[in-house]
């Protein structure tokens, strides 16, 4: 009994020295670190085919393109947001539907112009539902706003894997979607804030500093100094207008490349099409180098010889009756009527 009594004793003393260690540390305002930077409403282009090179990853490949874009399209939002922070860091948040039938994503990150991708930083930050089921926020780090992003995914109405592309352009301040910015919470150009249990604490800006250290010289102090001028006006300058499409972002594909094609790709397409699709194209070949190699020369000069040899052939044919009729008698075709005229 004693060794029960002596356990629950200090059992609850350790339960008290945790509690006041708790008070005293003040649990709640655990410090939480943020960044500074400016978040940019994009337009995120999705794709099927790699946007510069054209080249198509996916087994599906070039006879499934206008499936396969169709099918991207529908399952990734052409609305997204991108962070910049002051540190130099970005990151593009996008939007995925069809979650209820796609599972196993994948992303890969490279600078346009580059043969390598990357694994980047991700994490899901939001979660919805649309006409198609489910969607969820996926925040993607990426090496600059000049990138783009490849995917994969499961898709099960197909029972195997999808690859597709996509990059954002068209970045305009400010975030005008119900998406969350997660890694941007101060503005940018001001200090990071720490965050205390919904207290903000802001670090004192080096130019305070200045302020308060005094200057002994007395010349220096006399000369007018436009400093504050010039940096008034570098901070007007480096702040983007909210709603106003910037000019420092810009990404180099103006428009996505498509899928290379040649002859000999569509001959291997007909043939897997079926006989019906095959002859289809024989036919017209036919039809259209025959039309080609027939001029009007050659129409009248066939339509003379037809004319001519008809002639010919009717003037053989009444020589021969002629000669016929003329020798009727002679060949012996007159004998039975003079036998029934005695």
């Amino acid at each position: 009994m004693k060794t029960v009594k002596c356990i629950k004793t200090r059992l609850a003393g350790c339960l008290a020295l945790v509690f006041a260690l708790l008070l005293g540390t003040g649990l709640s305002a655990v410090p939480v670190r943020a960044e500074s930077g400016t978040v940019y409403t994009c337009v995120i282009h999705p794709c099927y085919a790699h946007p510069v090179t054209g080249e198509i990853e996916d087994s599906g490949g070039e006879a499934s393109y206008a499936t396969g874009q169709g099918m991207v399209e529908g399952a990734v939002y052409t609305t997204g947001i991108l962070e910049v922070t002051d540190s130099g860091n970005y990151y593009l948040t996008i939007r995925l539907s069809l979650m209820d039938y796609t599972s196993n994503h994948s992303f890969w990150v490279q600078s346009v112009g580059d043969s390598g991708w990357s694994s980047p930083a991700l994490g899901v930050t939001g979660s919805g539902t649309d006409n198609n089921g489910a969607t969820s926020d996926v925040c993607i780090q990426v090496p600059s706003e000049n990138c783009v992003v490849r995917g994969s995914m499961y898709v099960s109405p197909m029972g195997r894997d999808v690859i597709f592309y996509l990059y954002p352009s068209d970045f305009t301040a400010g975030n005008t979607t119900d998406m969350n910015a997660t890694m941007v919470t101060a503005a940018a150009g001001t200090d990071a804030q720490t965050n205390t249990g919904g207290q903000a604490s802001t670090t004192p800006a080096p130019a305070d500093a200045a302020e308060t250290t005094p200057t002994p010289a007395p010349e220096a102090t006399a000369t007018p100094t436009p400093a504050p001028e010039a940096t008034e006006e570098t901070e007007t300058e480096a702040t983007p207008t909210p709603g106003v499409q910037s000019d420092s972002l810009q990404n180099s594909i103006t428009e996505a490349a498509a899928p290379a094609t040649d002859s000999a790709g569509e001959d291997t397409l007909n043939d897997a099409q079926g006989l019906s699709l095959s002859t289809e194209g024989e036919a017209a070949a036919s039809d259209t180098s025959g039309t080609d190699g027939v001029s009007g020369e050659r129409i009248a000069e066939l339509t003379i010889s037809f004319t001519l040899s008809g002639l010919i052939l009717l003037a053989a044919a009444s020589g021969v009756l002629y000669l016929f009729r003329k020798n009727w008698k002679r060949w012996g075709g007159g004998y039975e009527d003079d036998d029934d005229e005695e």
